[in-house]
C-alpha cells in the first residue's frame, strides 16, 4: 500500500512539473514563453526572474516526483524480497 501511494503522488508531482514547464508565463501583460520555449526575439527582464523562478519550481517538482517514484520502487522490491526469503 504505501509503495502505491508513494508512486500516486510522484506521478502526481511529475505531472505538475510538466504542466508548469509547459505552461507560458506572464510578466506585466507581455508574454515570456514557457520553460522549454521561450518567446523568440528580446523578452523583457521582467521575465527573466519569473521564467528563473518558474524553472526551480519546475525542477522541484521534477526532483520530487523521481525522488517519490524511486522510492516507491525501492519498497515494493524490499517488500517482494521479504516474503520471498521468509517462504
Amino acid at each position: 500500500m504505501l509503495s502505491r501511494i508513494l508512486g500516486a503522488v510522484g506521478a502526481v508531482l511529475l505531472i505538475v512539473g510538466v504542466v508548469l514547464a509547459v505552461r507560458p508565463v506572464h510578466a506585466g501583460g507581455d508574454s515570456c514563453g514557457s520553460i522549454f520555449q521561450p518567446d523568440k526575439g528580446i523578452t523583457p527582464m521582467q521575465c527573466d526572474a519569473r521564467l528563473s523562478t518558474r524553472g526551480t519550481l519546475v525542477t522541484g517538482f521534477g526532483a520530487g516526483g523521481v525522488a517519490l517514484v524511486v522510492s516507491a520502487l525501492s519498497v515494493a522490491a524490499v517488500r517482494d524480497r521479504r516474503t520471498r526469503v521468509t517462504s
